[in-house]
């Protein structure tokens, strides 16, 4: 993915002979497909308007980053990848078991990189057998106590409460877990609309509301990734306990956002040819 990241209170954003200002910067379009706006901006509709025609994807973001809304064209892609989308649900336990298998695959690989010893093999032939999502989802539960037991421990206690804890998250750890958690989701859901998917239509997660479901079910796959991600960010002291603020919850503040961009946008260079794998794998499998 092309980023485009914009953090500066005030900003004055403008669109000119196809080239992105902002303040005194200069971007050219070309070079941009997606735009995450993280502060207030100063940005009128019209030029909203000509970047998304160039096919330009705005994240939004809430000051404290715990919404977000995208902004796209209304343009449909691939109606044939939406209608045997819908046509797969006959099949969507086996789809939910392909998430499930590969998110405790990953997240055990993922603790063993800390030598942390994980049987996994009877899990997967639990999957395997399962008769209905339901089961899926207690196995999947199930796992998830365990692996946050063990990864939480690989923090400082100072740093983490020992749980996973989210809406509000309570600690640092999970306060970067939610976001970059966000943050993903949303891109996911970028990817899949270009690809021509339905988001909010899941095999394995449940469409709620605006929950984009099939997001969440891509979600499971990326999650050790991420995880693995906020260690190194905490490991390597690149953000500390004192960039966070605790009001109704615990959020990164402003400074201490500056500091991870640059790494959020390396991350999801290694990210994107995998999320592009994936999707063009259950494609294939419709």
């Amino acid at each position: 993915m092309k980023i485009a990241i914009i953090d500066k209170k005030g900003a004055i954003i403008k669109v000119e002979n196809q080239v992105l200002k902002v303040d005194e910067q200069k971007i050219p379009l070309r070079l941009i497909d997606t735009i995450i706006l993280a502060s207030n901006n100063h940005l009128e509709s019209k030029d909203m308007i000509n970047i998304t025609k160039e096919g330009i994807t705005f994240l939004l973001l809430s000051a404290q980053g715990k919404d977000s809304a995208i902004v796209t064209s209304t343009q449909n892609k691939n109606a044939e990848v939406k209608l045997a989308q819908y046509m797969a649900q006959k099949n969507a336990l086996n789809f939910a078991k392909y998430f499930v298998s590969e998110k405790i695959t990953r997240h055990g690989g993922h603790l063993r990189e800390h030598d942390i010893i994980v049987k996994i093999d009877e899990v997967l032939q639990s999957i395997h057998k399962a008769e209905d999502i339901a089961t899926l989802l207690g196995i999947e539960g199930s796992f998830s106590r365990f692996y946050f037991s063990n990864y939480f421990a690989l923090f400082p206690k100072v740093l983490h409460s020992g749980k996973r804890t989210k809406n509000p998250p309570l600690d640092p750890v999970n306060a970067m877990m939610s976001f970059f958690y966000m943050l993903v989701y949303n891109l996911i859901t970028i990817r899949l609309l270009s690809f021509g998917f339905e988001p909010s239509i899941g095999f394995l997660h449940q469409p709620f509301r605006s929950h984009n479901a099939l997001s969440s079910d891509f979600m499971e796959l990326f999650r050790a990734d991420i995880n693995a991600f906020v260690f190194r960010i905490f490991d390597e002291k690149i953000i500390e306990n004192s960039d966070f603020t605790k009001k109704n919850g615990v959020y990164l503040r402003y400074e201490g956002r500056k500091k991870i961009w640059g790494e959020f946008k390396m991350f999801t260079q290694m990210l994107e040819p995998k999320i592009d794998s994936e999707i063009a794998n259950i494609r294939s499998m419709l």
